[in-house]
């Protein structure tokens, strides 16, 4: 396969997640019918929100980095990477952590869909986007939920990276990447309103062997959320890792979700290293923090540094290597920090095989909204 004719499938994949942007629309208006509410055993403006990577199963940057001429074995051998990380068996361990904690409001980074399809090596005149489905983190998650006696609903989707490539195996195989926010359905009192999805104007640009550059989009989800008549606005994120485009996303992160009077709460894989001040990505951290915003863990666990990333990508690292707080709840105007934990962090939160639920830790983070004065229903 010569690089230029590999090019045309990057090029057409390019174009795929615009199929999604009409999704949304419905999906927001499905999202919030009238559900009935039973009463929780907590105080009445007590929510309960969660940051949790639930992780591709592969390190993408093998295929990006991969020759031309080795595309195909580096496709394979990350579509064989993810089967090998049992992503439902995964999910179940992340469903059990929701549970358990019950939490309102999660803010997930990675819910990855792949795909297979008819093997097609370019030069490929009408090429076919892949659509059997093989793996998707976000249903997996949901229906473990579900088999727990939990329901949980998608509030709003922001679509990533979505590629499609020739494998080794005799298929083509396509990654989308995606975060989203999920919330309690049965058992809440929450009331949902103003979905908001914002991709970033600026976002990291992969050169490929190809020659054809890979763009790598990212953004942000909000919801405004009331709790007997306590409001606020929670918002999730997974910034680029570390590169000069992190600015200008945390810089709209901030004056688009951030952009209200209601109190507002921010998780997310933010790619940051906030337990550092020598790390290079600490200036974005400090970005978010001069513009009001307050980390939730130090404020409870300081001076543990709570490190939530990352294990092998492989997950299958017995003794943890977790090293980094990358993964934050962020707060902003009247909200009292209850209390906030990791969790997945432990090896004895690992799966029947061994693995990882995900080679980042979640966070979860209890939390009082204070009534705002003004706000009279």
């Amino acid at each position: 396969m010569n690089s230029s004719n590999f090019v045309r499938v990057l090029a057409s994949a390019r174009a795929l997640p615009v199929t999604l942007a009409a999704a949304f629309a419905s999906l927001a208006m499905l999202a919030f019918g009238p559900v009935a509410l039973a009463n929780d055993d907590r105080d009445d403006g007590t929510v309960r929100v969660m940051t949790r990577n639930l992780y591709h199963g592969f390190d993408p940057l093998v295929i990006i980095t991969a020759p031309a001429t080795q595309i195909p074995a580096a496709a394979a051998a990350a579509f064989n990477m993810i089967q090998a990380s049992k992503p439902a068996e995964r999910a179940a361990a992340v469903a059990r952590e929701i549970v358990k904690n019950r939490v309102d409001l999660v803010g997930l980074q990675e819910a990855t869909i792949v795909r297979k399809g008819p093997l097609q090596i370019p030069p490929v005149a009408n090429f076919l986007p892949a659509t059997e489905i093989v793996t998707d983190n976000l249903e997996l998650l949901l229906d473990a939920l579900e088999k727990l006696g939990e329901r949980y609903h998608v509030v709003a989707i922001v679509p990533g990276l979505d590629a499609q490539l020739p494998t080794a195996l005799g298929f083509d195989a396509r990654v989308t990447t995606r975060d989203a926010i999920i919330a309690r359905s049965n058992n809440s009192d929450l009331k949902l309103s103003n979905v908001q999805m914002q991709a970033f104007l600026v976002n990291r640009t992969f050169p490929t062997t190809s020659g054809i550059p890979l763009p790598n989009p990212r953004g942000w989800v909000s919801v405004d959320v009331e709790k007997n008549g306590r409001k606020f606005r929670f918002a999730n994120t997974h910034l680029e890792q570390a590169h000069p485009v992190q600015t200008p996303q945390a810089h709209d992160m901030i004056n688009g979700a951030g952009n209200t009077t209601l109190p507002v709460v921010f998780v997310g894989d933010f790619n940051v290293v906030a337990n550092s001040g020598l790390d290079p990505t600490f200036p974005v951290y400090q970005k978010f923090i001069n513009a009001g915003f307050v980390e939730a863990w130090p404020l409870k666990r300081a001076p543990d540094p709570g490190p939530t990333c990352c294990q092998a990508a492989n997950l299958l690292n017995p003794a943890s290597q977790l090293s980094t707080r990358i993964d934050l709840v962020l707060l902003k105007g009247d909200i009292q920090l209850v209390n906030i934990k990791r969790v997945g962090e432990n090896p004895g939160d690992r799966t029947s095989s061994g693995l990882w639920p995900s080679d980042h830790a979640g966070v979860i983070a209890t939390l009082k909204i204070k009534r705002q004065a003004g706000h009279h229903h």
